[in-house]
């Protein structure tokens, strides 16, 4: 990735819905996400991970990433909050909430074995010409 503002932004944190008579009880239930074997150059921000206060997002993985930062970015890399996880093999230095397992457990991040329609995509390049 390039010249992107954040390399990873996920939230809960809309801080609106559609009306006011929601059950603020039945919240849906984030977890297990991995981002595996990135390389993001002039970044402005490292992170944006928030989740919803007393219903976190679980199960966060980071591993395998280097992230350079651009010159005019931001001093703080990484903006997360109320979510669970952890990194191995992360440039910069990630969160508190990520703890950094070292390199050796770069495999450590699950990923699903299910059968998803995403999984036949298949890109096909085009041009025009004027």
């Amino acid at each position: 990735m390039h010249t992107m503002k954040w390399s990873f932004w996920i939230t809960g944190n809309y801080g609106s819905h559609a009306d006011k008579n929601y059950d603020h009880n039945t919240l849906s239930e984030i977890k297990n996400i991995n981002y595996r074997d990135m390389v993001a150059k002039d970044v402005a921000m490292a992170t944006n991970l928030e989740g919803i206060s007393n219903d976190p997002f679980t199960g966060i993985c980071i591993s395998n990433v280097t992230i350079s930062i651009a010159a005019k970015a931001k001093k703080q890399p990484w903006t997360c909050s109320d979510i669970r996880g952890i990194t191995s093999g992360v440039n910069p230095k990630p969160s508190g909430l990520l703890p950094d397992q070292g390199t050796e457990k770069i495999t450590d991040c699950h990923f699903s074995s299910d059968y998803l329609p995403i999984n036949t995509l298949e890109l096909k390049k085009c041009s025009y010409n004027i």
